[in-house]
C-alpha cells in the first residue's frame, strides 16, 4: 500500500497475483480483466498527456508497470492491436518526457510494428460476427510516422545507425501505403543524415550509398514544399559535400554549397517546418565556415534557436534544439563571443534531456571557460565530464576531444604538466587525431607553451599555414590559430613577424579577443607601452581574463606583478616574463 497525493494505491505479491490470474482463468474472466484493465492504462495515458512537470513524472513512475503489461498482453491480441499501438505511443512520450530515451524509441519502433500488422486484422474476424468495439486498426502511413519519431529520439541518443536505419524504414512505410512524395522525403533524410551526423556513426554509409539515396529522393519527391526542402538540404549535404569540397576532394566548392544551403532554408521556411529550417540553417553555417566567413557562419547557427522557439514539442524539436545550442556555443568561441558561448553551454549544459550524458551536455561550456582562464570551473566541470564519459562506456565524440584539450591546456597553464599528460590521454581516446593535431590541440598546446615562454615550441606546434590545415581549423579554430601564429612569431623573433600580423589581422577583424592579441603582438613587436595596456583592458572586456593578466605581466615593470597576482587568483600559475 502507497499513499499518494492522487490517492492509496495498493500492488500485490506476485504470488497473490500468479493465485488471482489463475482463478480468473478457471472463470473465464481474465480476457475481461485484461481488456478493462487495458482501458484504464489507456484512459491513464490520456490524463497524464494533459499533466506537466512534477505531476506527470510521478504520475507515470505509478503506472509505468501497469502500462508495460498492458501493452505486452495487447500486442499478443490481434483484435486489439490498435489499442495496443494507442498504447505505445503513449509510453513513448511519457518515456521521452522522463528522459527514458530507450525506451521512447523501443516503443516507437514497437508501435510501427504494431501498426504494420494490422493489415490482415479484419481477416481474423468471421464475417458473421458483430463488428467488435476497438478502434479501426493503423496501418503504414501511422508506422512510418513512428519510425520518424523513432529516428529523432535515436538522434537524441546519438545513434546515427539507427537514425540511418530508421529513416530509411520510414521510407519503406510511407512507399508501401502509396505515399511516394513521402518516401522520397524520408529517404532524403537518411542522405542527410549520412553526413550531418557522420561522427554519430559506428560505420559511415558510404558516398555512393548517400548518393543512390539521393538520387532516389529525388525521383519520388516530386514538388510538394516539405519533400522539395528535405531534398534541397540532402543536395547541400551530400551533392555539395563541404568537408570534402574545400579542400577539392569531392563535390561543389564551398561557395555553391552555401547556394545549396541557403536554397533549403528558403524552401524549409515556405513549408513552414521550423525543425526543417533550423536543419537547413546548420547546412548554411557549417557552409559559410567553410567558405571562410565565421560571422555568418555564427548569425546561422543563432537563428536557429530563434526558429526553434515556434517548433511544437516533439523529439525532433528536441534533437534539434539540443544541436543548435552546441553549434551556436562553438561557432560563438569561434568569432571571440566568450559570453555568448558561455551562455549557449549552459542552456546546453541545464538541457533536461542531456541529464544522463553530462560529457555531451558541458563540452562546449567547459572550453568557454577554459578560454577565460576559470581554473576553478574547468577542473571542477573536467572531473564531471571524465565520470560521465566513463559512465557512459568511454566512446568517441566530436565535441568531447576539445573538451578534455581544454582542461588539458588548464592544467597547463597551472604548470601540472603531469595531469595534462593524463588528460591528453584522454583526448587520444576520446576526440579524433587529426582534429587534434592540426585543429584545436594545436590552439590549446601553442597557448600553453606561450604562457610559460617557449615561443620557439609554440612557433612549431602551428607551424602550417590557415590554408595547409583549413579542413581542422576553420570552423572554430581559424581565428585563435592565426592571432597565435602572430604573436609566437613576434615573441619568438620570426623575421616575417610584422607580415603574420598584417595576415592575421585581416582574418581576425571583428573578433574582440584574437584582435586584442594581434594587436598585443604588434604593440610587443613595437615596444608601444600603452597600446599594451590597452589590449589588456580590451581582454577584459572580452571576458578573457586569462590573457587581460598574461598582458601585463608582459608589459614589464611594475605592471607584471599585478598580471601574475591576477593570474594566482585565476587559479594559474605565474607566466613566463619577456
Amino acid at each position: 500500500m502507497t499513499a499518494s497525493t492522487g490517492g492509496t494505491r495498493y500492488q500485490a505479491l506476485e504470488t497473490i497475483r500468479q493465485y488471482g490470474v489463475e482463478r480468473l482463468t478457471g472463470a473465464g474472466e481474465l480476457t475481461d480483466v485484461r481488456s478493462r484493465h487495458l482501458g484504464w492504462c489507456l484512459a491513464g495515458a490520456d490524463a497524464l498527456a494533459g499533466a506537466g512537470g512534477a505531476d506527470r513524472r510521478a504520475g507515470f513512475d505509478a503506472v509505468a508497470e501497469d502500462m508495460r503489461a498492458a501493452l505486452a498482453w495487447a500486442s499478443g491480441q490481434p483484435e486489439r492491436r490498435a489499442d495496443a499501438h494507442r498504447l505505445a505511443l503513449s509510453l513513448a512520450d511519457l518515456a521521452f518526457a522522463r528522459n527514458l530515451l530507450g525506451e521512447a524509441q523501443q516503443r516507437l519502433e514497437q508501435a510501427a510494428r504494431l501498426a504494420a500488422g494490422t493489415a490482415g486484422t479484419a481477416a481474423l474476424v468471421p464475417a458473421d460476427a458483430p463488428a467488435p468495439d476497438v478502434p479501426a486498426a493503423p496501418g503504414d502511413a501511422e508506422a512510418a510516422t513512428a519510425l520518424r519519431r523513432a529516428a529523432a529520439v535515436a538522434g537524441c541518443r546519438g545513434l546515427g545507425d539507427d537514425m540511418f536505419r530508421l529513416h530509411r524504414a520510414a521510407a519503406e512505410a510511407t512507399r508501401r501505403a502509396g505515399d511516394t512524395t513521402g518516401a522520397g522525403r524520408d529517404l532524403a533524410a537518411a542522405a542527410t543524415v549520412a553526413y550531418r551526423f557522420s561522427s554519430l556513426f559506428t560505420r559511415v554509409p558510404s558516398a555512393e550509398e548517400a548518393a543512390a539515396l539521393l538520387e532516389e529522393a529525388r525521383e519520388l519527391a516530386g514538388d510538394a514544399p516539405a519533400a522539395e526542402a528535405a531534398v534541397a538540404l540532402a543536395e547541400a549535404a551530400v551533392v555539395a559535400d563541404a568537408f570534402g569540397a574545400v579542400q577539392g576532394d569531392t563535390g561543389n566548392t564551398a561557395w555553391q554549397t552555401v547556394g545549396f544551403a541557403e536554397r533549403a532554408v528558403e524552401l524549409a521556411r515556405h513549408a513552414g517546418d521550423p525543425v526543417a529550417e533550423s536543419a537547413a540553417l546548420d547546412a548554411l553555417s557549417g557552409a559559410r565556415s567553410w567558405a571562410g566567413e565565421p560571422f555568418a557562419a555564427a548569425a546561422a547557427a543563432r537563428r536557429r534557436i530563434d526558429v526553434l522557439a515556434s517548433a511544437p514539442p516533439s523529439p525532433a524539436g528536441t534533437h534539434e534544439l539540443v544541436d543548435a545550442l552546441a553549434m551556436a556555443a562553438g561557432t560563438a568561441l569561434g568569432v571571440g563571443d566568450l559570453r555568448g558561448a558561455r551562455r549557449w553551454g549552459r542552456r546546453l549544459a541545464d538541457h533536461p534531456l542531456l541529464a544522463e550524458a553530462g560529457h555531451h551536455a558541458m563540452s562546449w561550456l567547459l572550453v568557454a571557460d577554459a578560454f577565460t582562464g576559470d581554473a576553478a570551473e574547468v577542473l571542477a566541470g573536467g572531473a564531471r565530464l571524465l565520470d560521465a564519459w566513463e559512465r557512459s562506456g568511454r566512446g568517441r565524440s566530436f565535441s568531447l576531444g576539445p573538451a578534455a584539450a581544454s582542461v588539458a591546456m588548464v592544467h597547463g597553464l597551472r604548470g601540472d604538466h603531469g595531469a595534462r599528460r593524463t588528460w591528453l590521454g584522454i583526448v587520444d581516446e576520446a576526440g579524433t587525431g587529426p582534429e587534434h593535431r592540426w585543429g584545436y590541440g594545436a590552439v590549446f598546446d601553442a597557448t600553453v607553451l606561450l604562457h610559460h615562454g617557449d615561443a620557439d615550441a609554440a612557433l612549431e606546434r602551428i607551424a602550417p599555414e590557415p590554408d595547409e590545415v583549413w579542413k581542422w581549423v576553420s570552423w572554430i579554430w581559424l581565428h585563435w590559430y592565426t592571432a597565435l601564429r602572430a604573436e609566437a612569431a613576434v615573441l619568438a623573433g620570426h623575421p616575417d613577424a610584422r607580415d603574420r600580423i598584417a595576415s592575421a589581422r585581416a582574418v581576425v577583424t571583428g573578433n574582440p579577443v584574437a584582435s586584442a592579441q594581434v594587436d598585443r603582438a604588434e604593440a610587443l613587436l613595437d615596444g608601444d607601452l600603452p597600446r599594451q595596456l590597452a589590449v589588456a583592458a580590451a581582454f577584459d572586456a572580452a571576458g578573457c581574463r586569462h590573457q587581460a593578466a598574461r598582458t601585463l605581466v608582459l608589459a614589464g615593470g611594475g605592471h607584471a606583478a599585478a598580471g601574475q597576482a591576477a593570474l594566482v587568483g585565476l587559479g594559474l600559475a605565474p607566466a613566463a616574463v619577456r
